[in-house]
């Protein structure tokens, strides 16, 4: 640290105590001071910045301020902090929360928890990005996307495009990016790649009527009916496109800078216990959007549900009536079936076709009567047999060895116990299967749709938290869909419809009928109100012997 960098470190310290007592003559003397003797060291443009903040109330010129203290090499984390809150106030979100992640990167282990509502408002918007975007390719994405729509503003067009593509190399789905390039290949009169880029915004995006608007424009131009292009027009993703719709972060950033604005602040502690309160009551308040749950609970819900005992506790010894639960059965008979020295495999690795015939008749006759299947020529054939067979291999309690399929010793010793009547060993099993089959199978193995399957096996908390709202009587699983989607807008899963059937979304059928009905958790019946699969589903009452919730009943249709 230099001789001036030093001094004008004590005179900021000086400043930030009279801040805290309240002596803002002093505090004003102290920066008249700084600024005369170095008016351009970032030190001196850092207590202006404060002062304007927590003596004037002037978020803009704090903003200005602080921002050249940033940029003249001094940015401690407070510093970065502060800015934030004015860019936030000015309305610069992007700027605003890349101030908030560089106070988090900066600051000491000591100073971290004073930035709580700073990292909120990042995991806030975490969670709206695609999960192979980081906050700093967002940041970097953001500078580099506003940079091109200066470019294409200037009619820089090919300096432009060169923007515009290095975005979407980090984000394919960045429909702005694609949009704005087919704009500037529209102006350099390339109408191909003009329309190439077109077609890949609306192809993310069906309803980006920019895109849409400008591909009838080109269409127009070669066909003649105009005959020239009309000025610039630009849609910025960073500001205009996320007005278009809801965005929870953005919400409650305006929210708490509305807030901020009607406060008179003296000290920086008396700010940030201000943030730090309205970020706590935000995050613990009951919203709509989530079903009565507050995001704290809604969260926790979806990363760790069964570790989060103030909203649920499982008890897996409560258990009854196992032999009802469907994996659970397949299980046991396939165990059974199987016996201690296993059972030879086909040639391609799977189970015998009489014995899977076996299993299915009388699966048909004591678990599910509707089931239909043609006929049974192999093991993929009983779909749900050959679901179990997975679980048990990857839980490792059966494995293929010289060609046979066989249970391993443990395994055997524990279906013999099971077979004598001993309850600890059959919950046992059970635990084992809800937790294989819930966590680490695969559900998109049924459907392939690796992404959304993930993510309805992923928020089983949240699903079954709607079944513990609607679970008590009999409901058609579209109510179900209704109230999945509600929370998650964006993970739509359409019910399709046919003359006289009405099939379930893939939710529905990969979720509920497969997953929730498997592990014994909801029972099923054909709906009234629909033919072919149309279901009606409530819970079981294993579902409530299994899982204790800590919730209020809350009305949700």
């Amino acid at each position: 640290m230099d001789k001036d960098t030093a001094k004008l470190a004590v005179r900021l310290d000086e400043f930030l105590d009279a801040i805290d007592v309240g002596d803002t003559k002093l505090a004003r003397f102290i920066v008249k001071k700084a600024v005369k003797k170095y008016p351009r060291h970032g030190l001196s443009f850092a207590m202006q910045g404060l002062a304007a903040v927590y003596i004037d109330n002037n978020h803009t010129d704090g903003y200005l301020y602080l921002k050249k203290a940033i940029s003249k090499g001094y940015g401690a984390a407070f510093i970065y902090f502060n800015f934030g809150l004015c860019a936030e106030l000015n309305g610069f979100m992007t700027e605003s929360l890349e101030a908030f992640y560089e106070a988090l990167e900066c600051a000491t282990p000591d100073e971290i928890d004073a930035y709580g509502s700073a990292r909120e408002r990042l995991l806030l918007i975490q969670e709206t990005l695609p999960e192979h975007v980081t906050l700093k390719q967002y940041f970097a994405d953001a500078k580099e996307f506003e940079k091109g729509v200066s470019l294409l503003e200037s009619q820089s067009f090919s300096d432009a495009i060169r923007c515009f593509i290095k975005v979407t190399q980090s984000q394919p789905e960045h429909v702005q990016s694609y949009g704005n390039l087919g704009i500037c290949h529209m102006y350099l009169g390339d109408h191909q790649l003009a329309k190439r880029a077109f077609y890949q915004a609306l192809a993310i995006d069906p309803d980006y009527e920019l895109a849409e608007k400008n591909l009838q424009r080109l269409k127009a131009l070669e066909k003649g009916e105009i005959t020239s292009l009309p000025d610039i027009t630009v849609l910025d993703f960073y500001g205009d496109r996320e007005k278009e719709s809801a965005n929870p972060a953005r919400e409650v950033n305006q929210a708490l800078s509305q807030a901020m604005s009607e406060e008179q602040f003296e000290s920086l502690e008396q700010a940030q216990a201000f943030v730090d309160s309205f970020m706590q009551g935000h995050n613990e308040s009951p919203r709509e959007d989530l079903l009565g749950l507050s995001p704290v609970q809604a969260r926790e819900l979806l990363t760790t549900p069964f570790e989060t005992p103030a909203l649920l506790t499982r008890d897996f010894e409560r258990v009854s009536q196992l032999m009802a639960v469907p994996i659970y059965w397949l299980a046991i008979n396939l165990l059974g079936a199987l016996g201690p020295q296993g059972i030879k495999c086909t040639a391609a690795g799977n189970l015998p076709r009489d014995l899977c015939r076996t299993i299915f008749e009388k699966y048909q006759q004591e678990i599910d009567s509707g089931i239909a299947v043609s006929t049974i020529n192999k093991e993929e054939d009983f779909i749900h047999l050959h679901v179990a067979r997975c679980i048990l291999s990857i839980a490792g309690l059966i494995r293929k060895h010289d060609g046979y399929w066989k249970p391993l010793n443990a395994t055997w010793q524990l279906y013999e116990r099971i077979q004598q009547g001993d309850h600890d060993a059959a919950t046992g099993l059970y635990e084992t299967l809800f937790t294989t089959f819930t966590a680490d199978f695969n559900l998109a193995y049924l459907a392939g749709d690796e992404e959304n399957c993930a993510f309805y096996q992923s928020s089983i908390g949240f699903s079954l938290y709607i079944l513990y709202q609607l679970g008590d009587t009999w409901r058609h699983s579209r109510d179900y869909q209704q109230l999945f989607e509600k929370t998650f807008p964006d993970v739509k899963s359409p019910v399709i419809e046919l003359p006289g059937v009405e099939l379930p979304s893939e939710y529905i059928l990969r979720f509920w009928l497969d997953l929730a009905w498997q592990i014994g958790l909801i029972e099923k019946r054909q709906s009234s109100e629909g033919a072919g699969l149309s279901k009606d589903i409530r819970a079981t009452p294993l579902f409530s012997e299994l899982i204790t919730w800590h919730l209020p009943k809350v009305k949700l249709l």
